[in-house]
């Protein structure tokens, strides 16, 4: 079983939805997302979205000029997508009241936590893939984005063969196409395959109904961890008390257990510039679970603040 992976049209209506003919990608792009999928309908393409932050995003920005300005990308791109720009910049004056009315919608829709977030979707607006900034210029990223592509194709060819099956067979060819879009996508954006998943394999005898239930249980803890994130930035001695109630919940999961612990720390750093308190939280998030990827990456930010071994008590 796999395993759960944590912690998105015509010229005239895009002027008239965005306000500014300008794009941070040049000439090909839209503002406007029905309008986008209306096209991409009557030509047989995907979407490209392109959640971008235009005049503070670094990253957006270098993703706009090392690939998105550029030919190699844009004679692909022409071919295969219709390029739509979800703009969130400093100044809302580039952008009309529609749009950005529209694009904090997507925003929403889609859970954006972070920019340069690339998604590609169906015609109907159906998520496959996400990804972001990617080195290598206009060659690699189109070598990427073929790589994204066949997503699409792993997930429309198990959606059409569960059609035809019943029972667990139906249930694995759903799994299958599930996981070619990946678990996050899964559980955001195809509830109802996930919701059917669980029915047929009611008695986990496949095991996919615990995987799901799993993986639901831990999108449902990173998203109560992001909310906490957000409410440090107002009072962070109340996001205190709330993070300590999700990392004392023994239902808490192992990845969602160590960012926690890990943020408490930030909080204490930061936030309320308490530095010997900072050290404790940290050096238990990285003892919850030592030899993943991410106790790796704070054992390092553990050094670089305190220094000494990462055996010390964590109390």
């Amino acid at each position: 079983m796999t395993k759960p992976r944590l912690l998105l049209t015509a010229l005239v209506a895009t002027l008239c939805l965005s306000g500014s003919s300008a794009f941070a990608g040049g000439e090909g792009w839209t503002a406007d997302y029905k309008g986008a999928q209306t096209q991409a309908a009557e030509q047989s393409k995907d979407l490209l979205l392109d959640f971008t932050g235009s005049d503070w995003c670094g990253w957006c920005i270098r993703l706009n000029n090392e690939v998105f300005s550029q030919d190699g990308f844009k004679s692909y791109a022409d071919e295969n997508f219709v390029l739509v720009e979800l703009d969130f910049p400093n100044d809302k004056s580039k952008l009309s009241e529609q749009t950005q009315a529209q694009n904090e919608e997507l925003r929403k829709r889609f859970e954006i936590g972070g920019y340069p977030t690339v998604y590609l979707a169906d015609k109907s607006g159906k998520p496959y893939a996400i990804t972001g900034y990617q080195r290598g210029g206009p060659e690699a990223y189109v070598e990427h984005l073929k790589e994204l592509k066949q997503k699409r194709v792993m997930r429309d060819k198990h959606m059409a063969q569960a059609k035809s099956a019943e029972g667990i067979k139906k249930a694995k060819h759903l799994h299958a196409a599930m996981q070619a879009v990946g678990d996050d996508i899964a559980i955001q954006h195809y509830k109802e395959a996930v919701a059917q998943i669980i029915e047929l394999d009611a008695d986990n005898q496949a095991g996919l109904k615990k995987h799901y239930v799993d993986v639901q249980t831990a999108k449902a803890q990173e998203i109560a961890l992001w909310k906490i994130m957000r409410m440090a930035r107002q009072d962070p001695n109340a996001a205190l008390v709330t993070i300590n109630e999700l990392i004392n919940d023994p239902a808490t999961i192992t990845p969602v257990l160590q960012n926690a612990l890990a943020f408490k720390s930030r909080i204490y750093l930061l936030m309320i510039k308490d530095r010997p308190a900072a050290e404790a939280p940290l050096r238990k998030a990285i003892a919850v679970d030592p030899d993943s990827e991410r106790a790796v990456a704070l054992k390092r930010e553990l050094e670089h603040l305190f220094g000494g071994d990462d055996a010390k008590a964590t109390d």
